[in-house]
């Protein structure tokens, strides 16, 4: 049943305005999850006692600042189309699509650019972290330039007077930038999630389950693959691709992505749990068992003989032992 007040604009115009409007609040709802794990990983910063993990308190701090003004800015657009000029010629729809050259939308956009620049760049030192291959971190680097390139010249362009990024004259290079830049997160999380489950394949069947969780757990491939940032990235580079409105939703929830996820993952590196190509060396000749049963040297009093096992890996009064990893498991 229609209300007599009901808007008498075009279903398509009224989705086009009611995206825009519910991509706000779901970037506010995003924003609340970034506020909680960016004050999570900066009490673990400060806490540990590693002086050298201080060095990613302000990485976090420029990722959630830039988040915040992003959402900001965001917010006070709606504003002004809704409310304090909802009586721009043409309504909101109009205020909406000609005047994105205002002070606060680039504000919003320039922020978003430099969030998803620091946190592509931390997702590429992981990729190579993980793999330590020039070819790879070669190639998502100059992915990345290119990305930021295309991300400048769209800011440019989009600050035009009567310039939107659903209008013609922008799409030239709005469709590339965002073409580009969701298409590098993508590859990102498919680099990380290639690694990973080599990675887990190749853990010990001996580690306990602490360590197995630790390292084989949903949480650890989620964060460490950036699981929802690529996902998120897929689903708005298709819809956008295709001209489709609800890419609209997308947009500020990606800007918090881009702060949540680094974050996550500074967490699970301080507190030693993230992957790295040293983890297999760690793990594996500390609780890999060479002969007998898992856990049968913890209960056996000092060995009087040669066996290698959990207790006498640990026991280096007894005998000097120099025991290497097996070369399929590095």
């Amino acid at each position: 049943m229609s209300s007599s007040n009901a808007t008498n604009e075009t279903t398509e115009q009224l989705w086009f305005e009611q995206s825009i409007n519910a991509a706000v609040y779901i970037g506010a709802m995003a924003w609340g999850l970034h506020a909680a794990v960016c004050y999570n990983a900066a009490r673990t910063i400060i806490l540990d006692k590693n002086k050298s993990s201080k060095i990613w308190l302000p990485f976090i701090s420029t990722l959630f600042i830039m988040a915040t003004i992003n959402i900001c800015c965001s917010i006070n657009f709606n504003q002004l189309a809704w409310i304090d000029e909802r009586g721009f010629p043409g309504g909101p729809l109009a205020f909406i699509v000609t005047q994105q050259n205002r002070p606060v939308n680039t504000a919003s956009l320039a922020t978003s650019i430099i969030t998803i620049f620091l946190a592509d760049g931390f997702l590429v030192h992981r990729c190579h972290v993980l793999w330590k291959k020039f070819y790879i971190t070669g190639t998502l680097t100059l992915v990345l330039l290119a990305s930021t390139v295309m991300s400048i010249l769209h800011c440019v362009q989009a600050s035009r007077a009567n310039a939107a990024l659903w209008d013609q004259t922008t799409l030239n290079l709005s469709v590339p930038y965002a073409s580009l830049a969701m298409s590098l997160n993508i590859l990102l999380t498919i680099v990380l999630v290639w690694r990973l489950l080599d990675l887990r394949r190749r853990l010990p069947i001996t580690v306990t389950e602490e360590v197995r969780q630790r390292y084989n757990g949903v949480e650890a491939l989620i964060v460490e693959t950036a699981l929802p940032y690529g996902l998120v990235s897929f689903i708005f580079v298709v819809l956008y691709g295709l001209g489709n409105t609800g890419s609209n939703l997308f947009v500020p929830l990606l800007v918090q992505l881009e702060g949540i996820i680094p974050a996550l993952i500074i967490v699970r590196m301080i507190e030693g749990h993230a992957w790295s190509t040293d983890t297999l060396r760690r793990v594996g000749p500390a609780v890999h068992v060479f002969r007998g049963q898992e856990g049968r040297a913890a209960q056996e009093t000092a060995p009087t003989t040669d066996d290698v096992s959990m207790f006498n890996l640990g026991n280096h009064s007894a005998h000097s032992l120099d025991i290497k990893v097996p070369a399929n498991l590095v």
